[in-house]
Formats: C-alpha cells, sequence, structure tokens
C-alpha cells in the first residue's frame, strides 16, 4: 500500500532496505518499531527475505504488516543462503539505495541516517567495526581472531581495501548493483558486502568506486542462535577463491578483445 501511494504521488523511494531472515521471528517486533523510528521522515521500504524458517518467521512478518504498510515479505521455498537471499531482495527492490541489515538486533540501526546521508557522496557506505566509534562488543577472543584472519585473505585473496569486509551492514546504490547484475552472480556464503563490493571493483576498477565507512559497535544477540559454523566458514573461503578465478578471466577476456584477429 506504502508503495502504491508513493508511486501515485509520483515520490520515488529513496531507499530499499533488506533484512534476510532465518529463524529470527522473536525479534522482529522490536526490529521493526525500531525502524519505523530511525527512519521516519524517510520514503523507504523494507523487504524481509525469510528461508522458509522452521519458526515462521516468515508467517509473524506477514502478520506485522497490519502495523508497518512499508514491510514487504517474501518466503523462499527452494533457495537458501544469506547472500542470495540479500540479491533476491535487491532485485525486488524500488529504492534507489539498496541496503542490507542483519534481524538479529546486532546491527545499530541508529546509524542508518548517516549511512544514507554519506550516499550523496559515495557508492557504498559501509558500517564498520574498525572506524572511529566502532568495536567487536563482548566478542570473545576465538571470534576476534576468526575476524582478523578473514580480514587477512579477503584483503590478500579478493584485493579490497575494506576496513571490515566481514561487515553484513551497507547501503549501496541501485543503478550499480544492476550494472554488475549481469547473470553470473552467485554469491555464497554470509559476507555478501565483500562478494558485491569486489565486483564492483572488477567492472570499474578501484578508482571509479567511492567508499565511505561509519562506525558501530556490534551488539550482543538477544533471542535466537548465531549462524557461524565450519560450512560457513568453507563457504567463504570458497567464495573469496571465486573471486579471485572471475578477476583472472575478466582480466584474460579484457587482454584477448585487444587481440587484432
Amino acid at each position: 500500500m506504502a508503495r502504491a501511494v508513493l508511486v501515485f504521488l509520483g515520490v520515488p523511494l529513496e531507499f530499499s532496505l533488506i533484512v534476510p531472515t532465518y529463524n529470527e521471528r522473536e525479534n522482529l517486533p522490536h526490529l521493526f518499531a525500531t525502524l519505523a523510528r530511525t527512519l521516519h521522515g524517510h520514503h523507504f521500504e523494507v523487504l524481509l527475505v525469510d528461508d522458509d524458517s522452521p519458526d515462521q518467521t516468515w508467517a509473524a512478518a506477514k502478520d506485522l504488516r497490519k502495523s508497518y504498510p512499508w514491510l514487504q515479505v517474501i518466503r523462499r521455498r527452494d533457495e537458501r543462503g544469506l547472500s542470495s537471499a540479500v540479491v533476491c531482495g535487491f532485485r525486488r527492490a524500488q529504492g534507489k539505495l539498496l541496503g542490507v541489515m542483519d534481524a538479529d538486533l546486532q546491527h545499530d540501526d541508529e546509524r542508518l541516517p548517516e549511512l544514507l546521508a554519506r550516499m550523496r557522496n559515495a557508492d557504498f557506505a559501509i558500517a564498520t567495526r574498525r572506524a572511529a566509534g566502532g568495536n567487536d562488543g563482548k566478542w570473545c577472543w576465538s571470534r576476534r581472531l576468526v575476524s582478523w584472519v578473514a580480514t587477512i585473505l579477503a584483503k590478500k585473496v579478493a584485493h579490497v581495501s575494506l576496513s571490515d569486509p566481514m561487515s553484513g551492514f551497507f547501503v549501496m546504490r541501485r543503478d550499480l548493483f544492476q550494472a554488475i547484475d549481469d547473470g553470473t552472480l552467485n554469491p555464497r556464503g554470509y559476507k555478501v558486502l565483500l562478494y558485491l563490493y569486489a565486483r564492483c571493483l572488477q567492472r570499474f576498477g578501484a578508482s571509479a568506486v567511492r567508499l565511505t565507512e561509519v562506525g558501530y559497535e556490534f551488539r550482543p544477540r538477544q533471542f535466537g542462535r548465531s549462524k557461524l559454523s565450519s560450512k560457513v566458514v568453507f563457504e567463504y573461503l570458497a567464495m573469496l577463491f571465486a573471486l579471485r578465478s572471475h578477476a583472472r578471466d575478466e582480466f584474460l577476456r579484457g587482454r584477448l578483445s585487444h587481440v587484432t584477429p
């Protein structure tokens, strides 16, 4: 209804926020209440993309649409994975800016207005634990170590200069996403920011992609369970080397295109 009214009035949607979910039912009432407050005054939509959660997160979200008309719910029955859920949401979104945020309340929604304001002069605005004012919260030393190693690998293998490539809390321009959405996007695992940013660098070059970062404190989870597992680690490594392989293929195609028959 909200989208129909905005379109009718000729007011384009400013922002589409994608919230990928799996068993996050308990977090939804608080999440949507805070988003309504934080994004008040913005023309926005929220697309919750749920992978057919056993706890019926999708059903609980549909019930909440009565209170939040800007909310859309996408229930995926035949596909799984946070990164592919984000891509699914981006393809359905109508906003000029596309954002991603977890439903587990660990991302600080109050940073959203600053991220949107920074997008006036950027292609990506990333909430990071490594910028001024940011930190890992109450992470144990082992999880900090895993994050540190993953960051080093991202910089060495995927050649990205992000201070926090593990972040899943960011905003990017919709036209930029559409430019790289050429049918070959196949992100795996949970680190969709790293994937999309690396693909943009490969497509346009590092000097052409404007980046800004905003510090935030990673909050402790209130409900549900962490999704970190050995499978997640394997998928992350597979994604890194897939990105490297794609970069090599793009380079070779570019070289061959300049060869005179």
